[in-house]
């Protein structure tokens, strides 16, 4: 996957909004941090993963795609290598996060098929 491609999923959520931080760029919902490009490679996106054991899933199942470094082993999200990264897996896993950390308003009035 493309970095647009990565913004386009991130953007299709109601009042997911691009910032930058730290020099790049950042998907929050309110003030709640969703995912951004890591500092340590360009081609590699920090996601939000709210679940501990789809944390763990995705790390034990496909190691090639997520992936973690010490830096962020205490925090709920995963790293993925974009390049290898599946469209339909990531959206999905960024509507977990989005559905964890949205205002309950926005989710209840959310509908995926639109």
């Amino acid at each position: 996957m493309e970095f647009e491609e990565i913004r386009q999923i991130a953007l299709s959520f109601p009042g997911v909004e691009e910032h930058v931080v730290f020099g790049g760029p950042t998907f929050k919902v309110g003030k709640r941090f969703l995912a951004s490009i890591a500092k340590i490679d360009p081609n590699t996106l920090v996601l939000k993963v709210p679940d501990r054991l789809e944390r763990e899933y995705l790390l034990a199942t496909f190691p090639d795609i997520y992936y973690l470094t010490d830096h962020y082993a205490n925090f709920e999200c995963v790293l993925v290598r974009m390049p290898q990264a599946d469209p339909v897996e990531l959206r999905n896993l960024f509507e977990q996060a989005w559905r964890t950390y949205a205002p309950k308003r926005l989710v209840a009035g959310y509908r995926a098929d639109e």
